[in-house]
Parts: structure tokens; sequence; C-alpha cells
């Protein structure tokens, strides 16, 4: 018998004539079989044409079979394609053939930069950038076109291509975007800073600029809690429909710091737009500079000349005594070394600006009040015009304290023991021990003439509405003690038996 080598089935069916043709193949055998290979007959159709009409069929079907499923697939990319293209530009897919600038890594596929969310294909140029823009040659007088950037921020974008191809630095159109955005919001903040000096909105708290904010978390009720929801809703409708994307790579889709934002129409033609560009970035500048001197003169009180004063001593006010000494504070009297408060150098005068908690509209003409800054005891008040002045509160003559009874007249007062009389304004002696008659002039004749010691005042906040401030010497009080505790320890001696 013979072995069933290969066993195969076709069916094939063709309309042909209105008439179904189907072919059928028998099994095929080895070659040893004797028995010939021989077809089945085919139904319905004439003998001669069964094989030509099988063949036929089976290409004919195969070719539309061919025909549909390419139709398909073709339909199939273009609908996924329409798709693709309607998604945001981070979610589309990336061909890494399309970073030609970027070496092959270890695995031989092109490195891709690793900014997350951006697909754009970075490209150097950064500091080309940086020459186009507006304002970075200004501020510094430097020549035309030619930024003033001495640290080089704008050239380290480019370095990225020559390091691993990695985007660590932004392209100086993030680093614009950056310096408008914290120029407006400091504009804001200085502005914040002045206004809430001078005006006060009904329901907010009642507090410094630097704690006003922490109050408002306190305490978010009513107006409060309207305030902060409207600014935080503001802030992030902002951020989120004009988010900088792209701009580390400097492909972002609109000019730095363009909000879209112009209801005046200021920017008339182009001109006219960098122009105003100009003067929102020289602004923002300034504001910053500003702020950031604001914020130093409070946490670092006395640092920036103009702009803060020291606060006043903790410790409560003593009231002034005939000859205005001053009782020794707590602090003062748990020092038991005296070494510790003496020095051989020289003390130099230090002078700076100390607040008085104290405004100028609470003062009256011809009020007075007596306060201790930095070991200096002054007066200040205003003159029957209204002027404000700071003096010494102790009288040359014997330390009369002028708090305890001085008249102003005009711009002069006068000492309530001896009737010696000033000029607020300079200090210049007018009259010297002039009452009472014949005990006054003799008490006169054993200390010689001085003027009064004057202070120069001013008054802080927006607009002078602030408190009272005054320029004194904080060495003062070390500088007159150092004589004393020489002297001290001079008596006392060294261990060693010698003298300092």
């Amino acid at each position: 018998g013979s072995e069933l080598a290969i066993c195969s089935t076709n069916i094939a069916s063709v309309v042909r004539q209105n008439t179904m043709e189907v072919a059928f193949l028998a099994p095929v055998t080895s070659a040893s079989s004797s028995a010939p290979l021989s077809h089945a007959p085919v139904i319905g159709a004439p003998a001669g044409a069964q094989g030509g009409f099988s063949v036929k069929a089976t290409v004919a079907v195969g070719a539309l079979a061919a025909l549909a499923a390419t139709s398909v697939k073709s339909k199939r990319t273009v609908r996924r394609a329409q798709e693709m293209a309607t998604l945001p530009k981070h979610m589309q897919p990336v061909d890494p053939a399309s970073y030609p600038n970027y070496k092959p890594g270890p695995s031989g596929v092109p490195m891709m930069p690793q900014v997350v969310g951006d697909w754009a294909t970075p490209v150097p140029g950064s500091y080309k950038a940086c020459l186009t823009m507006v304002g970075p040659d200004v501020e510094t007088g430097s020549e035309v076109g030619k930024p003033w950037d001495p640290l080089g921020f704008s050239k380290l974008y480019d370095r990225n291509f020559d390091f691993n191809d990695n985007m660590t630095y932004p392209h100086v159109q993030w680093l614009r975007e950056a310096e408008l955005k914290h120029g407006r919001c400091a504009m804001l903040a200085i502005v914040g800073i002045f206004a809430q000096q001078s005006f006060h909105i009904d329901g907010y708290p009642e507090a410094p600029w630097y704690e006003a904010l922490q109050k408002c978390y306190d305490n978010p009720q009513g107006i409060v809690g309207f305030g902060i929801a409207q600014i935080s809703a503001f802030a992030m409708v902002i951020e989120g429909k004009y988010f900088p994307n792209d701009a580390w790579i400097g492909q972002m889709d609109r000019e730095p710091g363009d909000l879209g934002f112009d209801p005046l129409k200021l920017a008339k033609d182009e001109a006219t737009m960098k122009s105003m560009q100009l003067k929102e970035l020289k602004n923002g500048r300034l504001a910053m500079m500003a702020f950031l001197s604001m914020f130093l003169g409070h946490f670092n009180a006395g640092s920036v000349p103009g702009v803060s004063a020291l606060p006043r001593e903790s410790a409560p006010a003593q009231g002034a005594t005939f000859c205005g000494a001053t009782p020794a504070s707590s602090s003062e009297a748990g020092m038991s070394k005296t070494a510790a408060r003496y020095t051989t150098q020289t003390i130099l005068p230090s002078l700076a600006w100390i607040k008085t908690g104290v405004k100028a509209s609470e003062l009256q003409p011809t009020e007075l009040k007596a306060l201790t800054l930095a070991g200096n005891d002054v007066l200040i008040g205003k003159t029957e015009a209204g002027a404000l002045f700071c003096v010494g509160n102790l009288c040359p003559h014997i330390g009369t304290p002028m708090s305890e009874g001085a008249d102003v007249i005009g711009d002069v007062i006068v000492c309530p023991l001896h009737g010696s009389s000033f000029k607020v304004t300079t200090g210049q002696l007018i009259d010297w021990c002039v009452s009472p008659p014949i005990i006054g002039p003799l008490t006169g004749l054993i200390v010689d003439k001085k003027n009064l010691l004057i202070f120069e005042c001013r008054q802080g906040g927006f607009l002078g509405s602030g408190e009272v401030e005054v320029l004194v010497d904080t060495n003062a009080k070390k500088a007159y003690e150092a004589g004393y505790w020489k002297g001290l320890l001079d008596a006392q001696g060294k261990d060693d038996g010698t003298y300092y």
C-alpha cells in the first residue's frame, strides 16, 4: 500500500454565467503509487474547462480580498492621523529620526532631550535670540546690541549641545518670561506695600505688609476669604492658559510676556509696542530692586539707607528724672564682668534711623513726646505751624528734662527750669538762664553756654503716613560710658598687679 504524503483541499467559488463552479483537488499520493493523478468531476461546468476556471477563481478572490484589506487599512490610517492631529502637541508621537542634532547613544538610537512634556526639536541659538530682544543693553549704558550679561546666562543653553545634549540650562526665551513675570509681581507688591500704609479696606486686618498675608490666612472670613479665592483663581487661570510651553528650549508659540492683554490699545504700532515693552521691563526691574530693599530693610533693619529704620528697644520706656538719669535695664544689671564692657579701640559714631513708634499725625502743634532711642534721650514735637522737629530732651545747662513742662513758642523751645530758649530747627541758643531773676543768671555762670542738640527726623511710610524716624548715633551710649569703664578697670588693676 502507498503512504499518504500531503493532503490539501482548496475550495474556490466564482460567479460566471450565473453558474456556481466548485473545484475539488484530490489527495496527492507519493510517487511510488501506481494510480494516476485524477481530478474529480466539476459540477455544472464543461469537462474541458474545469481546470482553467479553478485557477482564475482563486486569483480573482485573492485580488479582491487584498484590495478590500488595503482600502480598509488606508481608511483606518487616515482616520487615525486625523485623530492624532486633534491631540495637544505634547501628546503627539515622536519620531526619533526627527532629532538630527543629537548624536546616537550607546544603543545607536539618537538621544532625546530630557524635558518632560516638550516634544519640539531643540536647536542652538539662545544668544542670537538675546540680541534681538528689547532691553538687554539699556541698564548699564553699554554698547547698543551688546547685552549686559556678565555671568553668561544667555549662552548657557547653547552649551547644552557641547556636553551631553540634555537640556539642562534654559533658553533666553524662558529667562525673559521669568524676568517679566517677576517684574510684574514686584510692581504689584511695591504698590501694595505703600498703599496699605495710607489706605485700608474695611474687613481686612490691620497689619504691616510683612504680616498682612499671614493675618488673612489666619482668619479667612467674609471679604478676606473672597479676596484670597479671587487672587488664587486669577493666578491659576492665567498660568494655565498662557503656560510657557517649550520656552525652556526657545520654541514657545508666543513672545515672552505676551498675554494678549491690552484693553487700552497702548501698542498702536511696532514702534509703540517696543517702547511700551521697554518701559514695562525697566519699571519691573526697578520694582524688583525696590521690593528687595524693603525685604532686607525689614529683616535686617537699618541695612538699607533711606528705606528702613531700626525698631525701638524692646525694654519699656523709663520715666525721665530731674537730671535725665535712666535706670539700668535688667539685661545690663545682670552683667557682672566689667571686662566685657571695656575696649581699647576708639568708639566711632554709628548713625542709623530708628523708628519712634509715633506717627506725625498723632502729634498736635506744640505737643511734645519724650523717647529713648538707642541710649539717646530725644524729644519729638511740632512747632506752632505744625512742622515736625526732634531735639535732645536734656537741657544743656544742667540736664533738665525738656519734656517736664517745656513751652513751644513759634519755632522756639523754652526750658521749664531756668527759661533757656533754643531754636528747634538749628539748636541755636537765644536766651541763657533768664529765670527766676537773680538766681537763674547766677546758675548760668557756672556752666558754659551751649546750643541744644538737634536730631534729624523724617516721616516714614508712603507719603509720610508711617512712623516718625530719627537719625541717632547707636554708639553714643557706649562711647559715653567708655571712660567710666576704663577708669574702673584701671582702679581694679590686672591680676598680675599691673594696670590697664
